[in-house]
């Protein structure tokens, strides 16, 4: 994923930019994660859905 000639500064950038995205989804989903045991059988399964989708890209970023 990142090259080995990039500098120090340069994989910290590239390691921000694909993390920040996570964290601003994660922060903004978070009331679904409050509600979850509340929600209807439908709505439940579209926020496990998410969650099922957040785990991929969350391996898609820290594969090695």
């Amino acid at each position: 994923m990142v090259l080995p000639s990039m500098t120090r500064w340069q994989r910290v950038a590239v390691t921000a930019l694909l993390v920040l995205p996570l964290v601003l989804v994660v922060a903004l989903s978070s009331p679904a994660w409050v509600v979850l045991p509340f929600l209807s059988q439908p709505r439940r399964d579209a926020v496990l859905q998410l969650l099922d989708r957040l785990i991929v890209w969350i391996k898609a970023i820290a594969r090695p």
